[in-house]
């Protein structure tokens, strides 16, 4: 899938309605770039991706942006995926100018059929890059969706950068709480062992 975003909205499917579309419909920007609409966030320059991403993707040199004032807006694409667990994320990122606005907006995030992220504007902090990652697990070999969309409300609205959508096959990334009980787990193995050797030796 194109989840970087190099080759522009290739294999990717817009829609969108309201009062802005197709004024300022969701585009692909630079990087660091000052440049206005439709190739910069409006004069403010965002910066590459840094997110902690297990994303096979290195950081490009666009990004999808998403502004429209009063409207709805989604980039989709369908892949084929086999039965199997999935590795599967990406990245966003919330421009000061945009959050600093008086109208709100909404993001939703679903990768591989999986919603991984939904959330406002208000409710974020601007200026990070933020990965949002999970795991699907394929039972039934088919089509599966990965869409990303804006929805905002009264003008001007934030606004959001979206970038590394990625789907991998297989060497799925523990969950946090997977990894404290692993970690519990040898510990209590690793003591079960010493004393088993203290008494080993006290025999």
């Amino acid at each position: 899938m194109n989840g970087s975003f190099e080759t522009g909205t290739l294999d990717w499917v817009y829609s969108g309605v309201g009062d802005d579309v197709p004024g300022h419909k969701a585009t692909i920007i630079d990087y660091n770039s000052g440049a206005g609409y439709p190739t910069g966030a409006f004069g403010e320059p965002i910066p590459f991706d840094d997110s902690a991403s297990p994303s096979p993707d290195a950081v490009g040199s666009h990004a999808a942006y998403f502004v429209a004032d009063h409207s709805t807006e989604t980039l989709s694409q369908t892949v084929s995926l086999d039965v199997g667990l999935y590795t599967i994320g990406f990245s966003v990122y919330v421009p000061f100018n945009g959050f600093n606005n008086s109208g709100n907006a909404t993001f939703t995030g679903t990768v591989a059929g999986v919603n991984l992220a939904n959330f406002t504007v208000d409710g974020t902090t601007p200026g990070v890059w933020k990965h949002y990652a999970g795991v699907a697990n394929i039972t039934v070999a088919g089509d599966y969706l990965t869409s990303f969309t804006y929805d905002s409300g009264l003008a001007p609205a934030g606004d959001f950068v979206v970038d590394r959508a990625y789907i991998v096959a297989g060497n799925v990334v523990p969950e946090p709480s997977t990894w404290a009980l692993m970690i519990t787990g040898f510990g209590g193995a690793g003591a079960m062992l010493r004393r088993r050797r203290q008494a080993a030796v006290a025999a």
